[in-house]
């Protein structure tokens, strides 16, 4: 397995223990095009999870 390889495989399952994949399957297209939508929703899932909305103001 070459060096891309294993960071493309690494990033999938960072992806997935972190929540911005719910399906396993992806794993193994981690080379195909997604719609943009997906990556919308990442992106905005990330946001949320790095500037909660609804937390404390102090």
């Amino acid at each position: 397995m070459s060096k891309p390889d294993e960071r493309i495989k690494m990033i999938g399952q960072m992806a997935l223990d972190a929540g911005l994949i719910e399906d396993p399957q992806w794993l193994g297209r981690l080379e195909e095009p997604v719609p943009l939508w997906v990556v919308l929703d990442m992106l905005l899932r990330w946001i949320d999870r790095m500037d909660p909305q609804n937390g404390p103001f102090d």
